[in-house]
């Protein structure tokens, strides 16, 4: 697994998000993101899980929308202040 904490990713949908954390929980990679805004200078306050996962060989992300998992991130991923 690919370190990728404190670089840009793009979504399909053309959003770009700082990866601020990244962790390992069952087996599934997570990573903590931050939107950034149109020139990717700064943070528009918008947060977002990500899930990692494959699909014929290719690595893909996509939101978490399942809440208990949601929350075991939220309490185990330390964000520095």
């Amino acid at each position: 697994m690919e370190n990728i904490t404190n670089k840009v990713m793009e979504l399909n949908n053309g959003k770009k998000y700082f990866i601020i954390r990244q962790a390992l929980y069952k087996d599934v990679t997570y990573y903590f993101a931050a939107l950034l805004t149109d020139d990717e200078e700064d943070f528009t306050g918008d947060f977002i899980f990500l899930e990692r996962y494959e699909t014929d060989g290719k690595a893909h992300v996509r939101e978490v929308t399942d809440n208990k998992i949601i929350e075991v991130l939220a309490k185990n991923i330390k964000v520095d202040e």
